[in-house]
């Protein structure tokens, strides 16, 4: 990552954003306004030794070589089986800089073999003036293979001293060395961008249609051609945009590593997807089989060896042979199959005779076999491509026409099922709007009955309602359930009270909503009949709750056993905070005092609905003290469906729970109910009351 990091540092600063303007802004097919200088004559050299890791020392004036045709280029003899190559490190000397006009005056080296440092002489020693990678460093200073734009203001009359390091076929100061140029950053830039912009958008072409084809593969699973050709495009596209003739992209994003490796991983991809592409698009073939899976078998072992320390080219080399001689049999079978007269047998052979051509060509100019200005790959598998195309349209085309006739047949039966459907869908929602409308009016009537917080001298009493039932009617919302939450202040033989109950009626929806409307109106019912009445509120608390107790249960009893609820009634006077509270199988009280939650010691009263008409209800008592909590809730609270660390749903079955949340928030019941929400999923009615006592 350091060679990375250092290898681009002289340059990246100062063109980076110039590139990206240009990129962005420029008009990349106008003509320069400036010419440029050739560099590539003149040059002389000398031969260095690795010194562990320390740049050698600069050779004499007498010790530079002349080269034959002054190109700043050394070949290096092959070995037996073209299998190895001698590293070499080399001093480049150039010719003395002219005088140069340009506003930015660069030396423009492409594709440089492998890594450079270059110095110019000063009266105190060498001075570097750029750097990519460690040629010092031999082989693990490698950095890759960028474009270099040199800086050279104010450096006429000045010669180059270039360190440069090789371990492939030469050692060059440019590939080819007669590219080194002097002149205009932005010149060069444009070049560029002429040269490679069309290079670069058939590769997002290619990588655009291996992911569309990918896409259409994944909805369509029995379409194996479809993925084998988006497995066959993606590096594809990935070579022609990565592939070091290509100089754009290193103005796309300068990483030079990243580039060469994923250039040679898409190169090591592309005859296994071909082969996996033929494997599909013809008739099942062994020999394509094995090729395919011995190229296979080649990449993953040349991948271990190269992640272990083998340099990459030595098992790259060997991979161009093995796929020459793949294309080879592969071109056997297309052949044998298109002399059968299979019709995509012979539309393959002609888009890839084009692109078998090209492809071969390629890799013999990579070899070093022929003359190889550019690569020209491209534009074979645009033809290939173009001749797939035709065989996907075909396909499509023939599966269109069987549809049609499935689909011609099928045409009365779907207009018989629609209308029946329809008329179902009518149906359902004329029921549905009616049963919305009751459930609407049952909230109607639960209206006055809802949640409101109410505090009165040192007591505060709050409270949260979730109703399970949630609906629409008429673009109105509401909800209905079986819980209730109220509290009413009154007085009592001259004593101020807050009178509070939660409960819980059985049943859903409807049911429960009547039940809840039931008991919420007896409540209210006994209240306000203690305001109104001398007689009525010159009673003892515990009186006054036996009474109103009696009175529900005489209700419910009315119902004969279809309407049961559970509730906690209680009373709390206002100024010594004495707590008498009847529950009538509701979920336990929890007292919150001094930051800790517990339980009250409670005893149950049977439900309202199954007590008998003569039956006394147990009278339980607390005292409070001030900043004291009761905290009360209905069975929703606990009916929660948990998830285990693997995902798997269980229902709660600890009540100690809530003691935790009513300890967390302060026995805050809004605050608890969002920590409930949060812990898992509520499965019914959910209502909260909390009494608060805090005198001055």
């Amino acid at each position: 990552m350091l060679v990375l990091i250092h290898g681009g540092l002289h340059s990246v600063a100062v063109w980076r954003g110039v590139v990206l303007l240009l990129i962005l802004g420029s008009n990349c097919s106008q003509e320069t306004a400036r010419s440029t200088v050739e560099f590539g004559a003149g040059w002389t050299y000398s031969p260095a030794e690795f010194s562990h890791g320390r740049i050698p020392p600069l050779p004499t004036e007498a010790e530079f070589k002349p080269l034959s045709d002054g190109k700043p280029l050394i070949s290096i003899p092959r070995t037996r089986f073209l299998l190895g190559r001698e590293s070499r490190l080399v001093w480049f000397r150039s010719p003395e800089l002219p005088e140069l006009s340009f506003q930015d005056p660069v030396l423009y080296s492409p594709l440089l073999n492998q890594s450079v440092r270059i110095f110019i002489r000063t009266e105190k020693g060498l001075r570097e003036i750029y750097r990519f990678g460690f040629p010092e460093k031999g082989r693990s200073g490698y950095s890759g293979w960028p474009n270099h734009f040199v800086t050279l203001r104010e450096l006429a009359g000045e010669r180059l001293y270039a360190l440069v390091f090789s371990e492939t076929l030469t050692v060059a100061m440019a590939s080819p060395a007669e590219a080194l140029e002097l002149g205009e950053r932005r010149v060069f830039i444009q070049r560029i961008i002429g040269k490679d912009l069309i290079r670069i958008c058939l590769g997002f072409l290619f990588c655009f249609a291996a992911l569309f084809s990918m896409i259409l593969f994944l909805r369509n699973r029995s379409q194996k051609l479809l993925g084998a050709f988006a497995l066959f495009a993606l590096p594809s596209g990935l070579y022609v945009v990565s592939n070091r003739t290509v100089e754009l992209q290193h103005l796309f994003l300068d990483a030079p590593i990243f580039w060469m490796y994923l250039e040679h991983i898409s190169l090591a991809l592309l005859p296994i997807a071909f082969g996996a592409f033929m494997w599909q698009a013809l008739p099942p073939s062994r020999l394509v089989r094995w090729i395919t899976v011995a190229l296979a078998v080649y990449a993953m072992v040349a991948a271990l060896l190269t992640a272990s320390g083998l340099p990459l080219y030595r098992s790259l080399y060997p991979f161009f042979y093995l796929t020459l001689l793949s294309s080879i049999g592969i071109s056997g079978v297309i052949i044998a199959q298109a002399l059968r007269k299979n019709r995509e047998a012979r539309i393959i052979l002609l888009g890839l005779s084009v692109f078998m051509l090209f492809s071969i060509y390629d890799m013999l100019g990579a070899l070093g076999l022929v003359y190889w200005p550019f690569q020209i790959v491209t534009w074979g598998f645009l033809g290939f491509q173009a001749s797939l195309a035709s065989i996907l349209y075909l396909r499509y085309t023939e599966t269109h026409r069987k549809l049609q006739m499935y689909s011609h047949s099928l045409e009365q039966q779907v207009s018989e099922r629609t209308a029946s459907l329809d008329r179902t869908l009518r149906e359902v929602r004329m029921l549905k709007e009616k049963q919305d409308g009751d459930y609407y009016l049952i909230s109607l009537l639960m209206h006055p009955l809802r949640p409101r917080d109410l505090e009165v001298g040192p007591v505060r009493v709050a409270m949260e309602l979730r109703q399970k039932k949630s609906f629409e009617y008429r673009n109105r919302s509401a909800s209905i359930g079986g819980d209730v939450c109220l509290a009413r202040e009154l007085t009592l033989q001259g004593k101020e009270y807050v009178a509070f109950v939660n409960g819980d009626a059985m049943g859903k929806s409807m049911q429960g909503a009547g039940g809840a409307v039931v008991l919420g109106t007896t409540f209210g019912s006994a209240v306000e009949r203690t305001r109104l009445s001398a007689s009525e509120s010159n009673r003892r608390p515990e009186t006054w709750l036996r009474d109103a107790f009696k009175e529900m249960n005489r209700v419910f009893l009315s119902f004969e056993g279809s309407m049961l609820t559970t509730m906690l009634l209680g009373l709390i006077e206002q100024e010594s905070g004495k707590v008498h509270f009847i529950n009538c199988e509701h979920p336990y009280v929890a007292h919150l005092s001094k930051g800790e939650s517990v339980f009250l010691p409670q005893e149950m009263t049977t439900k309202l609905g199954l007590a008998d008409s003569s039956a006394e209800p147990a009278i339980n008592q607390c005292q409070m003290l001030p900043g004291d909590a009761l905290c009360i809730g209905s069975d929703g609270k606990d009916d929660l469906l948990l998830k285990d660390v693997s995902g798997k749903e269980f229902r709660n079955s600890d009540e100690t729970m809530f003691l935790q949340f009513v300890a967390e928030n302060q026995g805050d019941p809004s605050r608890i109910l969002k920590s409930i929400l949060a812990a898992g999923e509520v499965t019914d009615d959910l209502s909260l009351l909390t009494v608060f006592y805090q005198p001055e």
